[in-house]
C-alpha cells in the first residue's frame, strides 16, 4: 500500500497492464502460444507499414517516397496517417522478425498509459490531494477503478489493434487536464504540448478531440466567474498553435488525400436516423460484443456501475444545476450523434467512416466516467432511496434497450449479465449506507475490487482479437530467398527496376512486408485513379485498394511486373518461364514485360477511352488501339457442370484461359486442376480470374464454401493479339540509367514522335525534366505520368519531393517558435515583477 500511495500514477499504469498480460496469456499470445494480436487493418496494413518504416530506418531509404506500396506512394503522408507516433521509431531496435511483438508491446503500453493519464486527470480536475499532500479516505482506490475503466473501455476493446489511435486515447486526458489548467490557472504549457503531440501522432482522431474541446471549454466557461474573454483568447491562441505544430505532417497529408477515394466531403442531403437511441444503452452492457462493421453501432462500455452513477449524478443535490444541465446536454449530444447521420458526418471530420463506427465514443466514455467520479466525490448526500431509484431506472433502461435491440447488435446474455451486476452494485451501495467504520471500508474495497474484475472480464470477453502468428510468418524465409533469386536474375538482365507479384499474398501490402516493388496496395491514401484504371481492365480495384488480380499479359507488362511468385509448380506457360524454386515457392518470369517507361502512339493514346465500368471492353479496346487485328479475349463455349458449391469446366481447346462469374456472393473461390489449386480471395470485388494454360479435355473445378451455384463466362486468350500489342509497346526502348526512391533517370531514342508513359501514378510531388529542362507532364488515362516527345534521343529525369512538406515544416517551426517566445516573455515578465516587489 505504501508503494501505491507513493507512486499512484505508476499503479494506475500497472493495473490495466497486469490485466492485459493475463488476457494475452489466456489467448495464447506469443511467447505464451502461437497467436498474435494482428486483427483487421493491423493484420493487412499497419504491420506491413511498420516493416517499411523499419527498412527505411535501418537501410537509410528516403522517408519521402516508397516503391514498395503499390505502384509507388508518398511516404510522408503514409507516415502521418499511420506511423507518426514518435514511439514507432523504436522499431529500429527490434529485429524485423519480431515487428509483430513490437507492435503488440506498443498496444499494451499505450493502453496502460491511458490508465495513468486518466488518473492524472482525475487528480488534477477534482483536486484529490489535500493540503497535507495526501489522498484522503478511499479516493485513491476509487480513482484506480475509474482510470482502469477508461483504459479498458469498450472503445479500447474494439479498436486497440488500431495502434495509432491509442496515442490519442492516452493523451486525451492530459489535453483536457491541460485545458483545465489553462482556464483556471492561465498555464498553457500542458495544453499546448499534449494537444500538439496528439495531433502529430494521429490528426484524424484529434478531429473529434478538438470538437470536444470546444464543447468542454464552454462547459467550463459557464462556471467561470471572471476573465472569460481572456480564457477564450488563450484557448483560441494555443489551440491554433497546437494545430499549426502538426502542419508539417498535415499539409502533405491533405494534398495526398486529395487523390484518394476518401477526398469527397459532400454533406448528406437527407437526414437519416440509424437506430433508436434507447438501443445504445445495450452497447454499454458488460460482455456486449464489440462492433466494427458498417451499421454505425458505437462501443460505449465503461463499466455498468456508470449507469447507476449517472442517474445518481442528476439526483445529487450537491451537484449544481449548471453542471447537471451541461452534463445532460453533453450526453444527449453524443447519444444523438451516434444515431444521426448529420452529426455522425461532422464528428468524423466531414466524412463517413468505412466501418469502425462511432469513433468519437472514447470521448463519450470520458464524459460518463468524469460525471460518475463527480457523483462519487459527493456521495455523502446520497440517500437510500436515491440508490433504489437509480438502480430501478438503470434496470428499466437496460430492459427496454434489450427489448428494442436485435441479438446481432447486443447479445441477450450481455443484458442479463449487466442486470446482475447492477443489482450487485445496488446492494453493495446500500450496504455502505447501512454499515460504518471498518466494515464500510471493507465494503468499499470489495466494490472497487468487484468493479475491476468486471472491467477485466469484459476486456477478456470482447477485446484483443487474435490470429495465428505461425500462419502469418510462415513464408518469411522462403520469400526472402525467392526475392534474392529475382534480384540476381534481374541483375543478369541489367534491370535497375522491376516489379514482383505473388499469387498467395497474405495481405495486399505484402510488398511492404517483404520489401519489394509490387502492383498491389491497400491504403486509405491510395490514388483512386489507379484503382479506376485497374477496374477498366477487369482487374481488382476499390475505394481504398487496387490489386494485380485479373491482369492480362499486356496490362501486366504496362505495370512493369517482371516476376511472378507462386506456390504452384505448374504455372509455366507461353506467358511465364520458371526461374527457380525456394522452399515451397516458385519464381516465374513474365515473358511479356516492359521497363518502367514505354511508348504509345499519340493517335492510340487519344483513341483509348477507359472507364471503371468498361472491363472486358477495356481489355479489347486497349488491344485494338495497340494494333491487334482481333480481340484479346475471345468468349469460349466450354461445358460447365454447375452444382452446389462447385462448378466443373471442361476445356474444349488448348490455350490460356480466363473466367468471370455472372453472380456470386462468396468472398473466396478455389480453382483446382490436376495437382494444383489456387485460392482467389475477395472475389466479390469482381475481377477476371487467371485460370492458366490448359489442354483440350482438361477439367477445372472452381469451388466455394457457401454452397452456391455459380456460372462462369470463360475466355480464351488470343496469343496473336498479345504478340501484336506487345510488339507495339516494346518498339521504343526506355533505358533506365539511374533509380532511387525519389529519382528516376533514363534515355530513350524515339524513332518518331509519341507519348512516353511511366507506370508511376501522376501526383503533385513529381517533377519532369526533358533534356535537362523542367517540363510539365501530362496524364495517361488520367492515371500515369506521361510526356509527349519529338523524334530523336532524349534524356528523361523524374524527381520527387513530398508536396507541402516544406510549407508545413515552416508552419510547424513557426508555431513552436511562437510558443517558446511567448513562454520566455511571460517568464521574463514574472521575473521582473518579482524583482520589483523584492526591491520595494
Amino acid at each position: 500500500m505504501k508503494f501505491v500511495r507513493k507512486r499512484p500514477m505508476l499503479a494506475a499504469f500497472l493495473i490495466p497492464l497486469f490485466i492485459e498480460i493475463i488476457i494475452c496469456i489466456g489467448n495464447s499470445i506469443y511467447p505464451f502460444g502461437n497467436n498474435c494480436l494482428l486483427h483487421m487493418d493491423l493484420y493487412h496494413q499497419y504491420c506491413p507499414f511498420f516493416s517499411e518504416l523499419h527498412d527505411k530506418i535501418i537501410n537509410g531509404g528516403s522517408l519521402q517516397y516508397s516503391w514498395d506500396l503499390g505502384l509507388g506512394s508518398d511516404f510522408v503522408s503514409l507516415y502521418a496517417y499511420y506511423l507518426a507516433s514518435p514511439l514507432n521509431w523504436l522499431v529500429a531496435i527490434f529485429p524485423k522478425t519480431h515487428i509483430i511483438e513490437f507492435i503488440e508491446l506498443l498496444i499494451l503500453l499505450k493502453i496502460a498509459a491511458s490508465g495513468a493519464t486518466f488518473f492524472y486527470f482525475l487528480k488534477e480536475h477534482f483536486g484529490l490531494i489535500g493540503k497535507d499532500g495526501k489522498y484522503h479516505g478511499d479516493t485513491l482506490m476509487v480513482s484506480f477503478v475509474f482510470s482502469t475503466a477508461y483504459a479498458l473501455s469498450g472503445f479500447v476493446a474494439a479498436y486497440s489493434w488500431d495502434v495509432m489511435w491509442m496515442d490519442v486515447i492516452a493523451l486525451a486526458p492530459l489535453v483536457i487536464a491541460g485545458l483545465d489548467r489553462l482556464v483556471r490557472e492561465k498555464k498553457p504549457g500542458l495544453y499546448y504540448v499534449s494537444l500538439a503531440l496528439a495531433i502529430w501522432c494521429n490528426y484524424y482522431l484529434c478531429i473529434m478531440l478538438c470538437i470536444f474541446l470546444v464543447l468542454y471549454f464552454f462547459w467550463m466557461i459557464i462556471n467561470q466567474k471572471d476573465r472569460k474573454i481572456r480564457a477564450f483568447v488563450q484557448f483560441a491562441l494555443y489551440s491554433l498553435l497546437a494545430g499549426g505544430t502538426g502542419a508539417m505532417l498535415m499539409i502533405p497529408e491533405m494534398k495526398i488525400l486529395s487523390y484518394s477515394g476518401s477526398s469527397e466531403m459532400t454533406f448528406p442531403k437527407i437526414m437519416e436516423w440509424y437506430f433508436n437511441i434507447i438501443t445504445e444503452i445495450g452497447r454499454m452492457c458488460t460482455g456486449a460484443a464489440v462492433y466494427e462493421g458498417a451499421q454505425h453501432w458505437p462501443n460505449l462500455y465503461a463499466g455498468v456501475f456508470c449507469l447507476i452513477l449517472i442517474v445518481l449524478f442528476f439526483l445529487n443535490r450537491r451537484i449544481s444545476l449548471k453542471q447537471k444541465v451541461a452534463g445532460g446536454m453533453c450526453i444527449a449530444l453524443f447519444a444523438v450523434s451516434f444515431a444521426n447521420n448529420y452529426l455522425d458526418f461532422i464528428w468524423h471530420g466531414f466524412h463517413f467512416p468505412d466501418s469502425l463506427p462511432g469513433r468519437q465514443s472514447y470521448l463519450f466514455i470520458f464524459v460518463v466516467l468524469m460525471m460518475g467520479f463527480e457523483t462519487y466525490r459527493k456521495k455523502r448526500v446520497i440517500k437510500m432511496w436515491h440508490i433504489i431509484v437509480a438502480a430501478v431506472i438503470s434496470l428499466i433502461l437496460i430492459i427496454v434497450s434489450c427489448l428494442k435491440s436485435a441479438d446481432e447488435v447486443t447479445d441477450t446474455y450481455a443484458f442479463l449479465i449487466s442486470i446482475l451486476f447492477i443489482l450487485a452494485y445496488a446492494i453493495m451501495m446500500a450496504l455502505i449506507r447501512i454499515v460504518s467504520g471498518k466494515r464500510r471500508k471493507l465494503v468499499m474495497q470489495f466494490i472497487c475490487g468487484f468493479a475491476v474484475v468486471e472491467l477485466a472480464v469484459n476486456m477478456a470477453l470482447t477485446g484483443f482479437g487474435c490470429t495465428s502468428r505461425e500462419n502469418y510468418v510462415q513464408n518469411e524465409d522462403d520469400m526472402e530467398k525467392i526475392l534474392m533469386l529475382a534480384k540476381k536474375d534481374a541483375k543478369k538482365d541489367g534491370d535497375l527496376f522491376y516489379r514482383v507479384e505473388d499469387t498467395e499474398r497474405m495481405t495486399k501490402n505484402d510488398s511492404m512486408r517483404y520489401g519489394y516493388s509490387g502492383a498491389t496496395q491497400f491504403s486509405s491514401l491510395m490514388n483512386i485513379n489507379v484503382s479506376h484504371f485497374y477496374q477498366s481492365l477487369y482487374m481488382e480495384g476499390g475505394k481504398n485498394f487496387y490489386c494485380y488480380n485479373g491482369a492480362t499479359p499486356i496490362s501486366s507488362a504496362m505495370l512493369s511486373v517482371k516476376y511472378f511468385i507462386s506456390q504452384s509448380p505448374d504455372l509455366e506457360s507461353p506467358l511465364r518461364t520458371l526461374v527457380g524454386k525456394c522452399g515451397n515457392h516458385y519464381l516465374y518470369k513474365n515473358n511479356y514485360n516492359l521497363p518502367i517507361g514505354f511508348v504509345m502512339d499519340e493517335n492510340a493514346v487519344n483513341s483509348l477511352i477507359l472507364l471503371p465500368t468498361s472491363k472486358l471492353n477495356g481489355i479489347n479496346t486497349l488491344g485494338t488501339v495497340l494494333g491487334a487485328d482481333d480481340v484479346t479475349l475471345m468468349h469460349t463455349n466450354c461445358d460447365q457442370d454447375v452444382a452446389l458449391g462447385a462448378t466443373v469446366i471442361t476445356v474444349s481447346q488448348s490455350g490460356y484461359y480466363y473466367a468471370a462469374y455472372d453472380n456470386c456472393s462468396s468472398d473466396s473461390l478455389t480453382v483446382a486442376y490436376k495437382n494444383t489449386s489456387m485460392v482467389y480471395s475477395k472475389t466479390t470485388h469482381r475481377y477476371m480470374f487467371d485460370l492458366g494454360y490448359f489442354s483440350a479435355g482438361d477439367r477445372i473445378t472452381i469451388s466455394n464454401n457457401d454452397a452456391e451455384e455459380i456460372n462462369f463466362t470463360v475466355y480464351k486468350l488470343n496469343m496473336d493479339a498479345i504478340e501484336q500489342q506487345y510488339d507495339t509497346l516494346s518498339r521504343e526502348n526506355f533505358e533506365l540509367t539511374g533509380f532511387t526512391d525519389t529519382n528516376v533517370k533514363g534515355n530513350i531514342n524515339m524513332s518518331k514522335a509519341g507519348r512516353l508513359i511511366f507506370s508511376i501514378p501522376a501526383e503533385e510531388g513529381w517533377s519532369m525534366y526533358v533534356d535537362g529542362k523542367k517540363t510539365s507532364y501530362t496524364e495517361f488515362a488520367q492515371t500515369f505520368i506521361s510526356i509527349d516527345l519529338d523524334e530523336g534521343e532524349h534524356e528523361i529525369e523524374l524527381k520527387y519531393e513530398t508536396p507541402g512538406l516544406k510549407q508545413g515544416a515552416a508552419v510547424t517551426i513557426s508555431c513552436v517558435g511562437i510558443f517558446i517566445l511567448i513562454t520566455l516573455i511571460k517568464r521574463y515578465g514574472r521575473t521582473q515583477f518579482r524583482h520589483k516587489n523584492s526591491v520595494k
